[in-house]
């Protein structure tokens, strides 16, 4: 990026894979310079190449030459900003490193310092209906979506995460004290930000809502539960779910476990062998999707249908669907457990 220090972009060749996501969390721009000890760049490792790594059940304690590129486009100091957009325009990437004599990285030249970008996503939608059972005597008064994490409630945090990546219009399904969260969000009204409500006057689930929609998007559109709070970077989700030609994505979290026993490798009746409390990595979903408009049509209406029905349905009739997984913060406020633990971690960050 122009003008800032190079160094918050570059890691250390003998660095972990996780140490590399870390890095590119931190410097927000989608990539990170891998240097050897001389300070000259050997490769580069893109948002997208850490979330297609983490798709392949790979350990994040691997090296970082395990998922870096090892010939990144680049373009020596001196090389005027037309002369670096064509190199964009010609080989369709974001970031091109400017290196010296000696193969340093001096720079680095990102879209956004050349070309003023406009998100291909204009609409969200943010599930906001539901009753936070879980969480009473607390949501008696308050809806889950205003509980404050930090200095902000949920719904904020994810409103101002839309409207910093340039979302037009935003539409939040309610239900459960609808008025108190329309009350509680007109200050937006005088900010300019567009925020329309579907009004949910029985309950239809976390994809019927969509149904209530006075019009389809004309583009892909993200939908999220209004209990999430998490620090995934919605313009990369957007980016992923445009270079993928798929009707919908799936946002997932990975869920570490291990299982406390000897598990047991059989074929038939043989016993094949035994693996001492092995650790189990899953992908879940993480209530945060990219959605075509073409998907609507599917959501009946006057009914509840939840998105598990229509990831379901969608896969039953062949339809292409992918899946973009969120190595950044995410935690479901479900239980008191949930809120008590994101607060403390948005006090230690």
């Amino acid at each position: 990026m122009k003008n800032e220090d190079i160094n918050q972009f570059c890691l250390k060749e003998a660095s972990t894979v996780r140490e590399c996501m870390e890095v590119i969390n931190q410097n927000k721009q989608g990539i990170a310079l891998v240097v050897n000890p001389q300070g000259r760049l050997i490769g580069t490792v893109t948002d997208g190449d850490i979330r297609r790594f983490i798709l392949a059940a790979r350990s994040l304690e691997e090296p970082v030459s395990n998922v870096m590129w090892t010939n990144p486009l680049t373009a020596p100091l001196g090389t005027s900003e037309e002369e670096v957009k064509e190199l964009m325009n010609k080989y369709m990437v974001r970031n091109i490193p400017i290196i010296d004599k000696k193969g340093r990285p001096r720079n680095l030249m990102t879209i956004t310092d050349l070309v003023s970008e406009k998100s291909d996503c204009q609409t969200a939608v943010i599930m906001a209906g539901g009753e936070g059972k879980r969480l009473r005597p607390i949501t008696e008064k308050i809806p889950k979506p205003m509980l404050n994490i930090g200095d902000k409630s949920i719904i904020e945090n994810i409103i101002n995460a839309f409207v910093e990546i340039g979302i037009e219009k935003i539409y939040i399904s309610v239900n459960y004290k609808a008025k108190v969260i329309e009350d509680y969000l007109k200050k937006y009204a005088s900010q300019g930000v567009k925020i329309e409500y579907l009004e949910e006057h029985k309950k239809l689930g976390t994809a019927g809502a969509l149904t209530l929609l006075p019009e389809a998007p004309s583009r892909p559109f993200i939908v999220i539960n209004a209990d999430i709070v998490t620090k995934t970077n919605f313009a990369r989700l957007i980016e992923f779910h445009n270079q993928h030609r798929c009707v919908m994505t799936v946002a997932a979290t990975q869920f570490e476990f291990n299982i406390p026993y000897g598990v047991l490798n059989l074929s038939g009746h043989y016993l094949l062998g035994i693996q001492e409390k092995p650790e189990q990595k899953l992908l879940c979903n993480a209530g945060i999707y990219m959605i075509n408009p073409e998907v609507l049509p599917v959501i009946p209406k006057d009914t509840e249908f939840n998105m598990t029905d229509l990831i379901n349905e969608l896969v039953r009739k062949g339809l292409p669907l992918t899946t973009f997984p969120i190595h950044e913060y995410w935690i479901d406020i479900g239980k008191m457990e949930d809120l008590e633990k994101a607060k403390d971690d948005i006090k230690d960050s």
